[in-house]
């Protein structure tokens, strides 16, 4: 069997995974004369335990295992008080389950007026047994033991005259605390008494005393009017009789004889051997909580006709990023998403991890605004402008924060729309300037040819001018092609046909500039539904670029095209390859990007966009591999039949 922890006088551990919580903690009691150690978990905390030997820890017990540490520290340390801190939805839970096991129970955040309250009266409590076990071991007599219990029993008295006075303050303290219409919590005439279990009034508020007069030690029940005007009926009788928290309308008598209607609520206290040795009794006046209850109703929907007036979409969220209040405008666009993490409701995306307003408000406690983009439940993606704001209570501690955001999709768009025209713009008329140029030496040896007599020179500058105005035109219909929608204009025709049509006219560009073109049609055969002219031009837009990749390779060696087409049951497979001098991962991935082209101001980056517009408006697939010095194959996959409401 393990030896039992003997406590050290003066020393608190903290075992409390919220870092804010422990440094606010430790601050308080270390004003107040106190030796703190700290434990963030419950492991490091019963090795803590075994260290600093404290006579009382403040234990978290809505961490994990929490309940269980519990146990574990009456094992190992009998002697040691325990005060739990739960949060307020945990609270009753706590109490019920470690009613037996712990000293003390406060609600998170803990309030220091309620610590100071509870560790005054744990102080008092461990200096009676200290004495108490310092006079059993000097005089070991059974009189002296029966003075001792004595005392203690009048000090237990004291003891809880001293609470209901601090439980008093403790009220005044939490409403003075409040704000807005909560003020008036101040209105309302509490009365606190604490009695004994045969229904004998102990020790009672000074609001008691003033309106019931003094009567201590006299019935419980003589206070009441009608049928709660006995031992067994009234609140205080129920309550010691069944060991339950009780809740009890009644009439009680003023001394100055007024009949008032109030709302009792009493709570039994036990004892170490888990007998109802007290009970605290709590009420008011029900007019004036009925008062206060319209009130605060009226403030409440004050507040949520301008929260529902905000002209865009605002939530407030708990420390846990939990939704607690939706306006109008959120909730008819995303549905009732009371409690749901806000992250779970839109998942983020492209921004970096963290630095979005929302994480950022809630790690520095500061206001911040800025875009995101979110993804909405339905899968829809969308731009917003956020921006947040910390709620604070009155000591400034962070309790919520509220968000506000604007959708500014189509605005984005529009940007970047306005942003591709005036880089489309920038990028035709450096190329039309090129192409002008080329024109103009055509011209210039046309006209140095005819007035000289040379037909060679003639012939020359026409072969430029017209390479120039197929260039020109080639540029035109791209940029009229990626500018404005069509539909596609499907045909029923021949693979092989087709495919022929397509060969026919590139074999001689390809051979005139000396690159080998073969071509492989055995497996080629059937029909299938495309539109011939925007699929021919995809095509000639890869067997080009393959040809241009050829003539641009540094490397001299033979150069070829290879150009096959497989018909599959269901689909058409096209194969272009060539041995030029291929592309790198990053240039492979940015290939088909508008206004990208490995040509440099040689092109104008619209063709391979174009082309795999055109391949995706089929319903088809392309497919690039290509490593440098490999040379670059390129995979179309079309299907047989294709749908006119085919999308991109």
């Amino acid at each position: 069997m393990e030896r039992e922890i003997q406590p050290r006088a003066r020393t608190i551990l903290i075992i409390e995974p919220d870092s804010d919580e422990r440094h606010r903690l430790c601050q308080l009691l270390a004003q107040w004369g106190y030796e703190v150690d700290i434990a963030s978990s419950c492991a490091t905390g019963m090795e803590r335990l075994q260290a600093s030997r404290p006579c009382l820890i403040i234990l978290d017990v809505d961490m994990p295992e929490g309940y269980s540490l519990v146990g574990e520290i009456r094992a190992a340390a009998p002697e040691v008080m325990i005060f739990i801190t739960s949060e307020p939805q945990n609270y009753l839970r706590a109490m019920e389950q470690l009613k037996h096991q712990a000293e003390e129970f406060l609600t998170r955040p803990i309030l220091p007026v309620a610590l100071e309250i509870s560790l005054s009266r744990a102080v008092r409590t461990m200096e009676l047994l200290h004495e108490v076990k310092s006079t059993c071991s000097r005089q070991r007599n059974a009189q002296t033991c029966e003075n001792v219990a004595r005392e203690v029993e009048n000090e237990r008295f004291l003891a809880v005259r001293q609470m209901v006075e601090k439980i008093s303050a403790f009220i005044a303290e939490v409403t003075a605390g409040a704000q807005g219409n909560l003020r008036f919590y101040n209105e309302l005439p509490y009365f606190i008494s604490v009695h004994s279990p045969d229904c004998r009034v102990l020790a009672a508020n000074s609001v008691y005393l003033k309106y019931l007069g003094n009567r201590l030690y006299e019935n419980s029940w003589d206070i009441y009017a009608g049928k709660r005007a006995t031992r067994t009926a009234c609140p205080v009788g129920r309550t010691a009789a069944t060991s339950n928290v009780q809740t009890t309308r009644a009439l009680v008598r003023y001394k100055s004889g007024a009949r008032v209607p109030v709302l009792v609520h009493t709570a039994p206290i036990y004892n170490n051997e888990g007998e109802v040795s007290l009970v605290l009794e709590v009420f008011a006046g029900t007019q004036e909580i009925d008062q206060l209850a319209r009130q605060i109703r009226t403030t409440q929907q004050r507040y949520q006709q301008l929260f529902d007036a905000i002209p865009s979409h605002a939530v407030v969220l708990d420390r846990y990023q939990c939704v607690t209040a939706a306006n109008n405008r959120f909730i008819q666009v995303f549905g009732d998403q009371l409690g749901t993490r806000f992250f779970d409701i839109f998942r983020p995306a492209a921004f970096p991890v963290h630095r979005e307003p929302v994480s950022q408000t809630f790690r520095d406690g500061h206001a911040h605004q800025g875009e995101m983009v979110l993804t909405a439940p339905d899968g829809r993606t969308f731009t917003v402008m956020a921006w947040t704001n910390p709620i604070l209570t009155p000591g400034g501690k962070m309790m919520q924060v509220l968000v506000i955001f604007t959708d500014i999709t189509e605005l984005r768009q529009l940007k970047d729309n306005l942003a591709s025209l005036g880089l489309m713009v920038s990028t035709v008329s450096h190329d039309l300037k090129g192409f002008l140029t080329g024109l103009d030496s055509g011209l210039y040896h046309i006209d140095k040819g005819f007035y000289r007599n040379q037909p060679g020179r003639i012939e020359e500058g026409l072969n430029i001018a017209g390479l120039m105005a197929e260039r020109i035109r080639k540029m035109v219909l791209d940029v009229l092609f990626s500018c404005k929608e069509r539909e596609l204009d499907l045909q029923t025709i021949d693979v092989l046909q087709f495919v022929g049509g397509v060969v026919a006219g590139m074999e001689n560009r390809l051979r005139g500039a000396d690159i080998d073109f073969d071509y492989d049609f055995s497996l080629c055969a059937g029909q299938f539904d495309v539109d011939k002219d925007l699929l021919r031009t995809a095509l000639v837009n890869l067997l080009e670029n393959a040809m241009e990749a050829c003539l641009e390779d540094p490397v001299p060696k033979a150069h070829w095209v290879q150009f096959k087409v497989v018909s599959r049951q269901d689909k058409i497979i096209m194969e272009i390859n060539d041995n030029g001098p291929g592309m790198s991962a990053a240039e492979v991935a940015k290939l088909f990007n508008m206004f990208y082209s490995s040509k440099g101001s040689k092109g104008t980056g619209l063709g391979m966009f174009i082309t795999q517009k055109v391949v995706k408006k089929h319903g088809g697939t392309i497919e690039v591999l290509s490593e440098p010095q490999k040379g670059s194959a390129f995979q179309i996959s079309l299907p047989r039949k294709t749908g006119p409401s085919i999308q991109e």
